[in-house]
């Protein structure tokens, strides 16, 4: 196997953080946490991961927010990103963050360890072309 994908996971909700750092170790990924946008953008300083999971609603810091500010920074110009969401989306909503070429899909919670995978891996793949 290649080499192992650091996957940034930012999420308000410590469960999800915790459920879904143990589903990537197990998987052998790399892992870095973070509570809530501003975390997420000062790790992102220190180290910058293949996939960043976002959670679309984070008190603080808006996903569209940290989305400006990856932008803005060209090392940061690889990090594939995947949504993870609890609210349904409108669809133009979902349509306009997949036109950012970094969003590559979109997760709803609840999900399966499998759909987590899945996605996970089709974004590493992404990362090749």
């Amino acid at each position: 196997m290649g080499e192992t994908k650091t996957v940034m996971i930012a999420d308000d909700e410590p469960d999800v953080l915790l459920s879904v750092g143990q589903i990537l170790d197990a998987n052998n990924y790399r892992t870095i946490k973070a509570k809530d946008g501003h975390e997420c953008l000062d790790k992102l300083k220190a180290e910058i991961p293949d996939i960043l999971l976002l959670d679309i609603m984070m008190p603080g810091l808006t996903s569209k927010e940290i989305l400006r500010e990856i932008e803005k920074d060209s090392r940061l110009a690889g990090i594939k990103i995947i949504f993870l969401t609890a609210v349904h989306l409108l669809e133009a909503e979902e349509e306009d963050l997949l036109n950012l070429k970094q969003v590559v899909d979109f997760i709803g919670k609840p999900f399966t360890v499998t759909e987590l995978l899945d996605s996970i891996e089709k974004a590493t793949r992404k990362n090749k072309l």
